[in-house]
């Protein structure tokens, strides 16, 4: 009967517009609902910003890790202390003349074995190494030793006491090596000797060769000795050519070295401080893009040693943040205006700023909806909103609002009423007002038929429209609203469409056949709209029921009758159960169940209380299907089970027929689950969408909601209650959830 229904009325309702268009010539109009206010798309950023503090110890160089490479760097204030020299390589004697020492295994013939130069340190100083300028030959196969040796007055020799030392790295090509001892030592002033100690050389064909310099050395004073014996005395005005790599404990004043930091290709000094080795610097009115994830600030000085220091910084940095913003122009109101900010701390000192253009009144900000005026800063002399640290919280909806007056301007019309099938124009009076105009033209019955745009800068200022020659006589209002970013106005005109009176009898007649065919739609969609209605409560009930269903599941257990021993299970929520020990109990009373529950509503399918739970358990040839729920589900639950119940026969029947205690051929029983129970409802989702792929709105909304979610636990995954819990269960949500599940938009986190 409703389908004949359903036929009839779209029989009787396409025999009425069909009429209707003979009738009165219909032409189809794109119409929407007319009215003054409309809300136009506005461009206004926010600027963000944020503060870094914190301390770097023995560094010799600024690098400060920011949230992204949008930010920029507005402010700096950095405080130094414990400046001194860095690391550095000093050069003792590196004149090569082309002339060696040769160290090599002692006999009656060749006797020395080592050599030795003194090092003369002059203030307190950190070793690291030294650099030796020699070789060693193609048939050399053993390692001597490089040593920092004390120094014995009087006989300007080594002495016994060896501070530090290491094998000796040298090559079969000529030049400078570097040594690097095990451990940094610490020198105090005074004098030292770096010796090459062969004395341990056994083999004949082991040679060292180290440079040395007798014709001009940079030092001559210093001692050098050779092993034989034992060391000899020093003798002065031949060095041999060595390196020291160091570091000396020496504080600067940070002007006496010119010391000084770079931005953005900018040096600014430093200041001293109140003691040798402090100074501090600050620097303002920046606006300097790092580029990058880190801010790298170089520190120069006049010296070609590069500075370590301690270091503590405060940086002030900005970026503009884009909004989604509108004006909504209307004839019996101010303009509103609406700025709806996304804000994500990226700074634990983290504040927002607002410059509101100077014709705005009235401003107000909303945080979820709630009045916070009285805990931001509103400055109406240099017109902006500052919104503090303490006031922003993560994952908040943010409004800010404001009024202005609308902006006056006229009409030039030369006359206002016309005939169906004239032009209707009128132009912009002068001055005109640079910027976006929308003309919105409407119908007796404030329905708009016509709208069109245009942006005046130097363009003509005139609007049009050809009335159609089916147009209906009566009133039409033009709208003409402006806007160019921070202000609105809006301008209206009458204009009075006529047409000749003619009486047409066949009008007359079509107008009783319409009215007869009007009410039979009438009736028969009274009918139709009330079991819509209907059917839609029922889907909504559906949907409720399942996504209920779904949530008061538990535990789904797989057993194998003749073992007892469960083939596959699966928890949803957090408290473990004992799978054994029901699998047991349900053993124990499977034989009594069925009588003592009188559970033969549903074939073959057993229902028992057990500890606050509803289980249900379906008998199958070779396997019982065990669902442990909060509370028993609705009828079309049971047709999923048994759905799951003959898939799992018909896919996994020949196993559990032979079964022998190997779970591994049903450990992909979890696919069939989600399939005919739809437990993926349950599990952590995860959003996977491209450019191309095709959404709602309402679909946009439900995946922005769960991005948002993520970004707020700072998780890869949400679950479906938290999508849904603070609307109650909304049918419509729980409908685009299975949907996106089932597109696999949302999928889950396994």
């Amino acid at each position: 009967m409703p389908r004949k229904l359903e036929v009839l009325i779209v029989v009787n309702f396409f025999l009425l517009i069909s009429f209707m268009g003979l009738i009165f010539n219909i032409n189809p109009i794109a119409a929407q609902s007319g009215g003054s206010a409309l809300v136009f798309p506005t461009n206004f950023t926010l600027l963000e910003l944020g503060e870094k503090a914190g301390n770097k110890e023995n560094v010799s160089s600024i690098n400060i890790e920011i949230p992204s490479s949008s930010w920029n760097l507005n402010e700096i204030q950095l405080n130094f202390t414990n400046i001194n020299l860095g690391q550095e390589t000093k050069i003792i004697e590196d004149e090569y003349y082309g002339m060696y020492k040769r160290i090599f295994y002692k006999s009656l013939v060749f006797k020395a074995c080592g050599y030795g130069i003194q090092i003369n340190v002059t203030e307190p100083t950190i070793l690291y190494g030294v650099d030796l300028y020699g070789y060693r030959s193609q048939s050399t196969i053993e390692t001597i030793q490089v040593q920092i040796r004390g120094y014995q007055d009087g006989n300007n020799k080594p002495n016994n006491t060896i501070y530090t030392s290491t094998l000796l790295n040298m090559s079969i090509v000529p030049g400078w090596h570097k040594q690097i001892f095990p451990n940094s030592i610490s020198l105090a002033t005074g004098s030292y000797y770096l010796v090459l100690n062969g004395s341990t050389i056994v083999d004949s064909k082991t040679e060292y060769y180290w440079a040395y310099n007798d014709i001009d050395p940079s030092n001559p004073d210093l001692y050098l000795s050779e092993l034989i014996d034992e060391w000899s005395n020093g003798v002065k005005n031949t060095s041999l050519l060595y390196k020291l790599n160091q570091k000396v404990h020496r504080s600067f004043f940070p002007q006496d070295i010119n010391m000084t930091v770079n931005i953005n290709g900018d040096s600014y000094s430093v200041k001293n401080g109140v003691y040798s080795g402090s100074g501090n610097i600050m620097v303002t009115n920046l606006n300097h893009n790092p580029d990058g994830p880190n801010l790298n600030i170089p520190i120069m000085n006049n010296n070609s040693i590069e500075l370590d220091f301690n270091l503590n910084y405060s940086i002030k940095m900005s970026k503009d943040l884009d909004c989604q913003s509108s004006v909504m122009i209307d004839e019996n109101h101010d303009n509103r205006w609406s700025i709806a900010p996304l804000l994500f701390r990226e700074f634990s000192n983290y504040s927002v700023k607002f410059f509101f253009p100077n014709n705005w009144y009235n401003l107000s900000v909303k945080r979820d909806s709630i009045e916070i005026t009285s805990q931001i800063q509103i400055d109406d002399v240099n017109h902006s909103i500052f919104i503090p640290n303490d006031a922003i919280l993560d994952g908040v909806d943010w409004l800010i609002t404001g009024n202005s007056t609308r902006i006056s301007f006229d009409l030039d019309v030369d006359r206002t009423e016309f005939l169906a099938g004239q032009e209707l124009k009128f132009f912009i009076s002068d001055p005109v007002l640079n910027g976006h105009y929308h003309f919105v033209l409407t119908d007796p019955f404030n329905d708009v038929i016509y709208t069109f745009n245009k942006t005046i800068l130097s363009d003509s200022s005139s609007f049009t429209y050809a009335l159609p020659q089916t147009a209906i006589d009566g009133d039409y209002r033009a709208y003409i609203y402006w806007f160019n970013g921070i202000d609105a106005g809006l301008a209206t005109q009458v204009f009075t469409i006529t047409l000749p009176f003619t009486i047409d009898w066949f009008m007359v007649v079509s107008i009783i056949i319409i009215i007869g065919l009007t009410s039979t739609v009438s009736a028969s969609s009274y009918v139709l709209i009330k079991n819509n209605k209907k059917k839609n409560i029922a889907r909504k009930e559906a949907v409720y029921n399942k996504c209920t269903d779904i949530l008061n599941l538990n535990y789904v257990l797989i057993i194998e009758k003749k073992t007892s021993l469960n083939v596959y299970d699966q928890v949803f929520i957090e408290k473990q159960l004992n799978t054994v020990l029901l699998s047991g109990f349900l053993e124990a009373i499977r034989a009594f169940g069925i009588e003592l529950t009188g559970s033969k509503d549903h074939s073959q399918i057993i229902k028992l209380d057990y500890q606050n739970s509803k289980i249900l358990m379906a008998e199958f040839k070779n396997f019982r299907l065990i669902l442990i729920m909060k509370e028993l589900p609705t009828e079309p639950f049971y047709e999923s089970i048994s759905a799951l119940s003959l898939e799992i026969e018909e896919k996994y029947g020949t196993f559990l027929k032979s079964f022998n205690g190997d779970v591994e051929p049903f450990k992909n029983m979890e696919e069939l689950i989600k399939k005919h129970l739809g437990t993926a409802f349950l599990y952590p989702l995860k959003v996977v969408m491209t450019d191309k792929t095709k959404i709602s709105t309402h679909e946009k909304s439900i995946i922005n909601k769960a991005l948002n979610l993520m970004k707020i636990n700072k998780t890869k995954y949400c679950f479906t209650t938290q999508l849904i819990q603070d609307k109650g269960y909304n049918s419509k949500d729980i409908e685009t959830i299975f949907s996106l599940i089932d597109r696999k938009i949302f999928q889950p986190l396994v």
